[in-house]
Order: C-alpha cells, then structure tokens, then sequence
C-alpha cells in the first residue's frame, strides 16, 4: 500500500510545480503586449495581499512545507506582475479621439469613487469584521495567542482570496472582453488549488482536529 506521506508529498510537488508556472503565462503575454491594458490592478493587488496574509498564518501555525514555500514564491510572482503595471502603464497608448470628445471642463455632478479603490475597501472590510470577530471568540483562550494569531491569518487570506476575483470579473464585465488575460493561467490556477487541497487532505487521516487547522487554507483553495 502507498504511504500517505508519499502520496500527500507527489500532490504537493504537483501543487507547486503549477504555481512555479501559473503566473508565467500572464508574465510572457504582459511583456509581449508591452501592456497590462484588460488586468485588474486590484485583483493583483488583493492576491498580493491574501499571500502575505497565507504566508505568515503558515509560518505562524507550522504547517506543511509546501504551505509555506508557496506563499513566499506567491509574493515573488505578485511583486513581478504588479512591477509590470509600474513599467507598462505609463506607455499606455491614449485614445485621442476619445480625448477630443470629453468636455474640456469635467463635469462634477456624478462623483463617485474609482470601483477598484470600492473593491480593495470592500475587501478590507471583511477583513476587519473577521478580525474583530476572532479576537472576541472563545477559541482564541482555548488554542492559544500564536494558534488564534496564525488562524486569523488564514481566514484573512481565504476572504481576500475570494474576493480577489470580483475586481477582474466586475472589469472583464465592463470592457465586455478578456482581452489581454491569459486563459492558461486561470487553467494552472485551478490545477494548482485541486492538488494543493489533495496534499493537505492526503497527508494525514481527517481527524476533526487536523481538518480545523488547515480549513482556512483549504477555504482559500477552494
């Protein structure tokens, strides 16, 4: 019989394989384009984010090693992505003759903020309300401040993680196109969630204790 450690290591190995990749793709089409025009910044933006709060839950909890390499290799990608947004839209080409159409003076009866700057306070949002819902929970006296710290990281991560997705959906729905994202990636992303929940799931017998330590990252996966 296969020893599960085995088993939980192969999808592991697999998981990361595919993240090494996954934000390849959106890489190489960025830099071909010389444009990050149909990217949602703030989609990036909260995925940075939800990495930086997975990384330190991992490191704080002890979880596998893969749970904390992926992370820390997760930022390294964001920090490339967002470094392209920096590089490329500065040379974004401008539409003149949209420019020749706008009044010369805007008019200033409909202000509203930017939907991305909604977004990320949106996200924020939730963020608090589960902070500030943790740290009245009894749990945190039972488990401990470093267990209810590396917890609430994790739910952090998993809410920013899913909401990430509503900016580049909302944009995709605006322009009415997905010009200029790369299919692959979301293709890899979603190989990479299903063997990342298969190693952790893997790796030992789903006891109820086991299950609840690693449930935000498995949420976040989802």
């Amino acid at each position: 019989m296969v020893d599960a450690t085995v088993v939980s290591e192969f999808f592991g190995y697999v998981s990361l394989a595919c993240w090494v990749f996954v934000l390849v793709p959106q890489i190489r089409l960025n830099y071909q384009r010389k444009s990050c025009e149909g990217v949602s910044l703030a989609f990036y933006t909260l995925w940075a984010l939800g990495d930086l709060f997975n990384l330190a839950g991992a490191i704080l909890d002890n979880l596998l090693l893969t749970a904390i390499v992926l992370p820390a290799y997760y930022i390294l990608t964001d920090i490339v992505v967002l470094g392209q947004f920096y590089a490329y839209c500065p040379r974004c080409p401008i539409d003149e003759e949209h420019m020749e159409r706008q009044p010369l003076i805007a008019r200033t009866d409909k202000k509203s903020m930017p939907w991305p700057i909604k977004a990320v306070l949106a996200v924020v949002a939730v963020v608090f309300c589960i902070v500030v819902l943790g740290l009245y929970s009894e749990w945190i006296v039972q488990m401990g401040v470093r267990r209810a710290v590396a917890q609430l990281c994790g739910y952090s991560s998993a809410a920013v993680y899913l909401s990430a997705y509503v900016p580049q959906i909302l944009q995709n729905y605006r322009l009415k196109s997905t010009e200029g994202l790369s299919a692959l990636m979301f293709v890899v992303v979603t190989v990479a969630n299903i063997t990342y929940c298969l190693s952790i799931l893997t790796a030992q017998p789903p006891t109820h204790e086991y299950l609840s330590k690693y449930a935000s990252w498995l949420l976040g996966a989802s």
